[in-house]
């Protein structure tokens, strides 16, 4: 509506020049200045095919977008338009002839012929393309920069992601537990090394893509998982739901954050058990563990690793991660993205 009000009164001042320019080229001839008539049909033309292309142009902008769909937007902005611009001239044309001009309608459809409209055809035509070409290179230049934007923050948030996976103190302590195990239990300590080894290589097989099957991201938790059995024994617990469908995709090591941000933050001992259910509901995954906060925690929700994994997500899908913490529970719902090659 804002746009149609300043489209009218810009059609307004429009009509109003016209005719000075006219009053200025017949000579300053007062009698063509007071006829009404002249700016009344000036204005009716651009309002008419004005508004028309305004109208058409907004509901296109709802049907198409420059950035998926240039071609369509160029086609069928070009048809649309001068096949519109046409239509809005003939009811102008009636407006100047039957509405000011007191002409019948039978005698406007006498005087009416195919040569009335070339000329307004070619200038829509030509006035449209222009726009069009300008907003297709426009929004070219833009899909550029985008692409350019969204290279660097993935590359930004595969480097962060990776040094969130690399993290020291998760090497530290799981060298801490493989020494004490050698002396304690070769047997365990031989499975605790094969399952840091295989850990470590999913991380490095990993780190430069954007996108993996969840069926992976499962079977990397399970080693994963082992490792920390091994570290906090029978404080520690993972469920993972059978009905969860591997062929969606998501980023990788989105599972592993997660699982390490709840044991960075969260008491684990024998009298407070740290378990972690993971399941999907719809076309989300679900990760919870049980709420006990380590004193120095003022919140679950800290830490530049959710974080990161939300910006990952916002460059593959429109669904939002979504955080709650209720009755002892922190629970972080994924998105799943669908995978097109199935």
């Amino acid at each position: 509506m804002k746009a149609l009000k300043t489209f009218l009164f810009l059609s307004i001042f429009i009509s109003l020049m016209i005719h000075l320019i006219n009053f200025i080229a017949m000579d300053f001839d007062q009698n063509f200045l007071w006829n009404w008539k002249n700016p009344l049909i000036n204005f009716i033309y651009a309002a008419c095919i004005g508004i028309t292309n305004i109208l058409f142009f907004s509901y296109l902008n709802q049907l198409f977008s420059w950035e998926k769909s240039p071609k369509k937007m160029l086609f069928v902005g070009v048809i649309g338009s001068v096949f519109l611009s046409t239509l809005a001239f003939f009811m102008a044309r009636i407006g100047h002839f039957v509405g000011v001009e007191q002409y019948t309608f039978q005698e406007f459809l006498a005087i009416e012929f195919f040569g009335n409209y070339l000329f307004a055809m070619l200038i829509a035509f030509v006035v449209t393309l222009c726009f069009h070409l300008f907003y297709f290179w426009k929004a070219l230049q833009e899909a550029k920069l985008r692409n350019q934007h969204i290279i660097a923050e993935q590359n930004t948030a595969k480097f962060q992601a990776l040094k969130s996976q690399l993290d020291p103190h998760f090497l530290f302590n799981s060298l801490n537990v493989l020494a004490a195990l050698i002396d304690e239990n070769t047997d365990k300590a031989q499975q605790f090394t094969t399952s840091l080894s295989q850990v470590y290589r999913y991380v490095l097989e990993q780190r430069d893509k954007d996108l993996v099957e969840l069926k992976e991201e499962i079977d990397f938790i399970k080693g994963y998982a082992r490792l920390l059995s091994m570290r906090f024994e029978d404080a520690f617990e993972i469920h993972l739901d059978s009905t969860i469908q591997p062929h969606f995709l998501m980023p990788p090591l989105s599972l592993q954050l997660l699982i390490e941000n709840a044991v960075k933050h969260n008491t684990i001992s024998s009298q407070e058990k740290l378990e972690i259910n993971i399941y999907q509901k719809s076309n989300y995954l679900y990760v919870e563990n049980t709420l006990q906060l380590k004193s120095h925690f003022a919140s679950a929700n800290t830490g530049i690793g959710l974080a990161n994994i939300k910006n990952r997500y916002k460059n593959f899908t429109n669904l939002p991660v979504k955080i709650s913490a209720e009755n002892q529970k922190f629970v972080i719902a994924l998105p799943l993205i669908e995978n097109e090659n199935e």
